[in-house]
């Protein structure tokens, strides 16, 4: 069998191509509700943990998907890279950090609210206005989520150059990554 790179190498040198293009920070987020309906939105990339196959993004607290979210927290997110013609669909569970694992004492770990903390104050003043008026660079505002997808598949579908080539990428039990070409 032909010898691919990993996905964690193929969306690094996505990214890398697509630096200087804004919109190639927005994913989309399909969630389900606890009526089985889907729901799809798009959010920004905040980050991957590629060692952990962790995917960051943010949200507030009050929005819809958070409920969808602690009633099923399987996703997928689907993201285009138009330069370079890329697809990739992350598959995984997601976990919500929020305000109140902390406050309440939950089974949040110390690391995942300094991880959340960092990345409060990594967004503008602007954005951590958005999530209330009396927000502090110390300390994020109750509003604030960060969201970490844990990321278990990955469906990667290059549209150029011809032929289309897609990969399937699954996470076996002892942690190991499986390559295989699917149908385009």
């Amino acid at each position: 069998m032909q010898q691919h790179l990993s996905w964690q190498e193929t969306i690094s040198r996505a990214l890398s191509v697509h630096t200087d293009i804004p919109s190639s920070r927005f994913l989309q987020l399909a969630t389900v509700d606890i009526h089985g309906q889907p729901h799809c939105r798009t959010l920004v990339f905040r980050g991957f943990d590629q060692d952990k196959n962790q995917l960051y993004l943010h949200t507030d607290k009050r929005s819809e998907k958070i409920a969808q979210l602690e009633s099923n927290n399987r996703v997928e997110t689907c993201w285009y890279f138009s330069e370079t013609r890329e697809q990739f669909r992350f598959k995984g569970q997601i976990e919500c950090i929020g305000h109140l694992d902390a406050a309440m004492g939950q089974s949040t770990s110390r690391s995942k609210q300094q991880l959340r903390l960092a990345h409060w104050q990594n967004l503008s003043d602007a954005l951590r206005e958005s999530y209330g008026s009396n927000y502090s660079h110390a300390q994020p505002d109750e509003n604030f989520t960060l969201l970490i997808v844990h990321i278990t598949q990955v469906d990667y579908l290059r549209l150029a150059p011809l032929p289309h080539l897609r990969l399937l990428y699954s996470l076996d039990e002892q942690g190991k990554w499986q390559t295989k070409a699917g149908s385009p």
